[in-house]
C-alpha cells in the first residue's frame, strides 16, 4: 500500500477521535512530511479531513445517507468503513486485512467494470464492495454475480420498495435502463500464491447525474441528494445487501435461489446479440441454467450456453 492509502485506512479506523501527525507517522514508520503530504494528495480526491494544529487530523463524512455506527453494530463481525470518496472500493476492500470487510462510498476516482474497463462512478452512487472468505469450491465462485444480483434485488424491494429486472449476467435494470453493475474478483493471499477471499462489488445509481450517451441508457432512483435522504434508509438498503448475501453463499451449494433470479430475468425469451470472441451473433434467450449461464438459440437452431467470461450481451433491437 502507497503512504496516501495507509494514512486514509488508519484515519478510517479512527473516526471518533483526531490522530495526530507524529501519531500517524510513527505507526505508519514513514516521516511527518510524508504524512502531510498524502494527507494533501487524499484532499485533493476529494476526502474531507479536518486537521487542527496541536490535535491532529480527523477524516469527517459529508453525507448523512450512511450511519457508520449503526452498520457496524448491524453487520457483527464485519469491518465495516464508509466513505464520501474512494479510488476504487474494491480495491480497497483487497488490501484490508478483515476477513470480512463492507466498504462503502458515494464516488470513486477510479471504478473499474468488468474486463477492466472503467465504471463511470461519480458522486450520487452507492459503491459497495464485500470482502468475504472463500468457505465455499471455488467451482461456485461462479455464481457470485448471480447470488449477488438476487440479494441487491431483494434487498431494493425492501428497503426501497424498487422493483428491478436482472440483465444477465452482472446488471439490474430500472425502467428498462441500468440502475447497477456488480463485479465479482478474485484476492489471492500473497504466501500462498492461492485464491484466499472474493470481493463483490455493487454499484447502484442512487442520484448518479447522467448526460449525453449514458443518459439514454442508465438511470437513478433519485433525482438528488435530498430525494434519496428522504425516499430511501440507505444503510438499512446496505444492511439488507451484506444480509441476503450471506444468506446465500451459507446454503451452497443448494442453487434453488436461481429460481428467483430466472423470475425476475429481463433476458428470459427476448432477442440479443452475442459477443465473443471478437464476432457477434443473434439469438433467443432460452433459460438460466442450475450453473448461472445464460442459455440462448441462435437463428440455426444451434443451442448455446453461455459463461460469463468473455461474453457482452446487448438486447436486440
Amino acid at each position: 500500500m502507497t503512504n496516501k492509502e495507509t494514512v486514509l485506512h488508519s484515519l478510517a479506523h479512527e473516526r471518533e477521535r483526531p490522530i495526530s501527525g507524529s501519531a500517524l507517522a510513527q505507526r505508519l514508520g514513514i516521516s511527518r512530511a510524508a504524512v502531510w503530504k498524502a494527507v494533501e494528495r487524499l484532499r485533493d480526491e476529494g476526502h474531507l479531513i479536518e486537521g487542527k494544529p496541536k490535535v491532529g487530523y480527523r477524516l469527517v463524512s459529508m453525507s448523512p445517507l450512511f450511519d457508520h455506527a449503526r452498520l457496524q453494530r448491524a453487520l457483527g463481525g464485519w469491518d465495516v468503513q464508509v466513505f464520501d470518496t474512494i479510488d476504487s472500493t474494491n480495491r480497497y476492500a483487497k488490501w484490508l486485512e478483515s476477513e470480512r470487510a463492507v466498504v462503502i462510498a458515494l464516488a470513486q476516482s477510479q471504478g473499474r467494470g468488468r474486463l477492466g474497463r472503467p465504471f463511470y462512478s461519480p458522486r450520487g452512487g452507492l459503491y459497495l464492495s464485500l470482502k468475504l472468505p472463500l468457505s465455499f469450491a471455488v467451482s461456485e465462485a461462479t455464481l457470485l454475480t448471480s447470488m449477488a444480483s438476487v440479494a441487491v434485488h431483494r434487498a431494493l424491494v425492501e428497503a426501497a420498495g424498487v422493483v428491478c429486472a436482472i440483465k444477465w449476467v452482472n446488471d439490474l435494470y430500472y425502467r428498462e435502463k441500468k440502475v447497477c453493475g456488480i463485479l465479482t474478483e478474485g484476492v489471492v493471499g500473497m504466501e500462498s500464491g492461492q485464491l484466499s477471499s472474493v470481493v463483490v462489488g455493487i454499484g447502484i445509481n442512487l442520484f448518479t447525474p447522467f448526460d449525453g450517451a449514458l443518459k439514454a441508457s442508465a438511470i437513478s432512483l433519485y433525482e438528488s441528494e435530498d430525494e434519496a435522504a428522504l425516499s430511501l434508509d440507505a444503510t438499512q438498503l446496505v444492511i439488507r445487501i451484506v444480509e441476503h448475501l450471506s444468506a446465500l453463499i451459507e446454503l451452497l451449494p443448494d442453487r434453488s435461489y436461481l429460481s428467483y433470479y430466472r423470475s425476475h430475468s429481463l433476458l428470459d425469451g427476448r432477442s440479443v446479440v452475442v459477443h465473443q470472441g471478437g464476432g457477434q451473433f443473434v439469438a433467443r434467450v432460452v433459460a438460466v441454467d442450475d450453473d448461472a449461464r445464460l442459455v440462448v438459440e441462435d437463428g440455426e437452431g444451434v443451442i448455446h450456453a453461455l459463461g460469463s467470461g468473455e461474453v457482452t450481451i446487448r438486447l436486440a433491437r
